[in-house]
């Protein structure tokens, strides 16, 4: 693979970011996998951001995780609370956007 596309590039890395830190998850705190993933989603936002194919909601979403992902150094509760506020945004777009099939 040619290195040459900027996308391709970013892409790569991010993913090399998320295969190296499964890797590590055996050997590190149970928590950081949760904020390995987090940090993961925003890098991807960036790219996307970089890229010119973000929306105004994603970008809000990698502002709301960058001031917020560090809450796992002042306690486990205020990341999960963090979490639980992200996904309940993330699954309210995703109905508005009628992305979603209703489960019967």
């Amino acid at each position: 693979m040619k290195m040459g596309d900027k996308l391709e590039k970013e892409v790569f890395e991010l993913i090399c970011y998320m295969l190296i830190s499964a890797k590590n998850l055996d050997r590190e705190t149970k928590m950081y996998g949760p904020f390995r993933l987090v940090d993961a989603a925003s890098k991807l936002i960036e790219i996307l951001e970089k890229n010119g194919i973000c929306d105004e909601f994603l970008s809000q979403v990698r502002t709301i995780i960058e001031s917020n992902k560090n809450k796992l150094i002042e306690g486990k509760e205020e990341f999960l609370s963090f979490l639980d506020d992200l996904t309940l945004k993330m699954v309210l777009r995703l109905k508005e956007s009628g992305l979603t099939k209703e489960v019967k």
